[in-house]
């Protein structure tokens, strides 16, 4: 089956924060939205069915997890990555960031420190400083084409510190969109089994990349680190179902497990709601097809921004994403501070993109545009951009 990826949607009236919110963060509600990562696609046909159905038999009291909830998350882990995971490992949380949150709370105490690479997906830095932990960052290195790599040097520095207790990955990387290579991880890995610092690994972008790239579960490169390493996946990026709130933790020690599952109780929210569990189990069942096809579409719209950029925005720098639906633009050769570039793609592009200063500094001069959307709702996007810098 063919699916239509540039069927255009008009989401003004479905409640969506990414197109209803924006004067939240930005100057006014009238830019055009390419920020917050969620798709202006549909979800896969066979989830919509699996929700109709549930829909259909009005009655959303409580439920539970049927067994094949947590086995179909296995199986995709399997045919997807080659990574055979045991049920009784997985548990349910509403989302990977109150995830991460609750270990952090959990499984260190105030004052202890946590890592991070930068620039990052800020929600990782939030929740380590509110939590009352202490933020460590090791900046990813760039080179003069815009590829980013860790810092090993820098990461192994910071680890011997016997306070840091947890790194928080990012496999794959948001926002530079690395998918990291087996030999990073294992060296990374490495570092932390030497160092006595767990891993919490956010996979959720694991299933979008692109053609000639791979995706390593941490946790697959040895028992060693498998022992080290939580992972936290979900198929709310993959399949546009953020709203849900649903995602799944691999632990590989039953007794943190259980920690956890003891804290999602006392904050009663241990329980899907009823579309989650259906969404879930018919997206890693029966979407494979859907997946390769979105992924094409995504690899399409890269290819027609970097294009794009070469031709119209020489002076901004683009390295083709490896991974994830969002691409890393870099304006510094405007030489405008953080609050100008940000004022000007919003007054002058009338666009809302993120802002690289909320990855860290290392993302000042950077903006980060959202390309999984129908092609015409791109190239409108990138006129706009145009439009913004030619103001200048």
């Amino acid at each position: 089956m063919q699916y239509n990826f540039n069927e255009k949607i008009d989401r003004r009236n479905n409640h969506s924060a990414k197109w209803s919110e924006m004067d939240r963060n930005f100057i006014s509600n009238d830019l055009w939205p390419m920020w917050i990562a969620d798709m202006d696609l549909k979800t896969a046909p066979e989830v919509t069915k699996a929700i109709e159905r549930k829909a259909s038999e009005g009655i959303f009291g409580y439920v539970y997890r049927p067994d094949g909830y947590y086995r179909s998350a296995k199986e995709w882990c399997k045919d997807r990555f080659s990574w055979d995971i045991d049920v009784e490992n997985l548990i349910h949380t509403p989302g990977v960031v109150p995830g991460i949150s609750l270990m952090i709370r959990l499984f260190t105490k105030p004052g202890d420190k946590v890592m991070i690479q930068t620039p990052v997906y800020y929600p990782f830095s939030n929740v380590v400083k509110k939590n009352g932990r202490k933020l460590v960052t090791s900046s990813l290195l760039r080179d003069k084409d815009g590829h980013y790599t860790m810092d090993f040097e820098d990461f192994e520095k910071k680890a011997k510190d016997p306070e840091v207790k947890f790194f928080i990955l990012c496999n794959p990387h948001n926002p530079v969109g690395r998918s990291w290579k087996r030999e990073e991880l294992a060296k990374i890995g490495k570092i932390c089994l030497e160092n006595n610092v767990r891993i919490i690994s956010d996979e959720i972008w694991r299933d979008l990349v692109m053609p000639g790239h791979t995706h390593t579960p941490m946790a697959s490169i040895s028992k060693e680190i498998e022992d080290i390493t939580i992972t936290c996946f979900s198929a709310a990026k993959t399949f546009n179902l953020a709203g849900l709130q649903a995602a799944f933790l691999h632990f590989p020690r039953l007794e943190e497990r259980e920690v956890l599952d003891t804290e999602l109780g006392i904050l009663d929210i241990k329980r899907n709601n009823p579309y989650a569990i259906v969404a879930a189990e018919a997206a890693f069942t029966q979407c494979h097809s859907w997946v390769d096809q979105l992924v094409e579409h995504i690899n399409g719209n890269m290819d027609y921004l970097v294009e794009y950029v070469s031709k119209n925005l020489p002076r901004v720098r683009v390295q083709k994403p490896e991974a994830t639906y969002l691409v890393w633009l870099d304006f510094k050769d405007y030489g405008l501070g953080k609050e100008k570039l940000s004022k000007l793609m919003q007054e002058k592009g009338k666009i809302a993109l993120d802002d690289g200063f909320w990855f860290g500094v290392e993302g000042e001069g950077f903006e980060r545009i959202n390309v999984a959307c129908p092609r015409q709702m791109l190239e409108e996007g990138m006129r706009r951009i145009s439009k913004a810098v030619e103001s200048l």
